[in-house]
């Protein structure tokens, strides 16, 4: 019984159930070769889509995260812009306040000069001198448009008096009466200094307001002692600055110290 073709032929199902690519078997028997063969391109196939699925894939998720990168990238940028832009206006906000602040200082100060110099209209400073020499004899060293304990604006008038003492006379502007009198605990070396410089003919701080009066409304005058004793004179709204010579009364502009 011939058996080796039927060998054959099982052993080569066996090896294209199996998948296994390229099968073939060959069995010799009188003088006849049988051969079957069989190519399995299925496994190929697959792992080729595999792989092309795979590098696509791949593909993908670099493109993903590429576009997280540049969304990121972004966001950072804005971020910093934002940050960038709040501190500018921030900056910007701090110089508009030291602005306003400035602004709102320099209006105070213009109202208080135009009331002040607005006062002593009312009442000379010759005048306002007068009235407190009336009240407490003596050599006048300063007098000035100022406000009181209670706020109301006067001519604060310092005298030497006899005694040697200081004395504060409060003169209103209003109507040149005396509103208060006070001592005061003076310096040793400048009540000294006052009495050396006011001997004889001095110019008296009435003069002295009388000459500086030219310049504009006083609204305080002050004795120096530098460079052997002035009067310090301003006069108001605009804060102009004079000095008056105690020999002879000449009035220059700004101050000598």
């Amino acid at each position: 019984m011939k058996r080796k073709p039927v060998f054959a032929a099982l052993a080569a199902a066996v090896v294209l159930a199996a998948g296994g690519g390229v099968a073939a078997a060959s069995l010799g028997g009188d003088g006849g070769t049988s051969a079957a063969s069989g190519t399995g391109t299925g496994a190929t196939t697959h792992e080729r889509a595999g792989l092309a699925g795979t590098g696509a894939d791949d593909t993908a998720r670099e493109d993903r995260d590429d576009a997280r990168d540049d969304r990121d990238s972004d966001d950072r940028d804005d971020d910093t812009r934002q940050g960038a832009g709040r501190d500018d206006a921030a900056r910007h906000d701090d110089t508009d306040d030291d602005q306003d602040d400035d602004a709102r200082e320099r209006a105070h100060d213009a109202a208080e000069h135009k009331a002040e110099a607005a006062a002593a209209r009312k009442l000379a400073a010759p005048d306002a001198l007068a009235a407190a020499l009336a009240h407490t004899p003596g050599r006048a060293l300063s007098a000035e448009i100022d406000d009181d304990q209670d706020g109301r604006l006067v001519w604060e008038v310092e005298i030497l008096d006899g005694s040697g003492k200081l004395r504060h006379v409060d003169v209103s502007p209003s109507s040149g009466k005396v509103l208060g009198a006070r001592t005061e605990r003076g310096d040793a070396d400048d009540v000294r200094a006052a009495k050396d410089l006011l001997t004889g003919d001095a110019t008296s701080a009435a003069k002295a307001a009388r000459a500086a009066a030219a310049k504009g409304t006083v609204v305080s005058i002050d004795l120096e002692e530098e460079r052997n004793g002035y009067w310090s004179v301003e006069t108001g709204p605009a804060e102009a600055e004079w000095s008056v010579a105690l020999d002879g009364a000449k009035v220059t502009q700004g101050s000598d110290d």
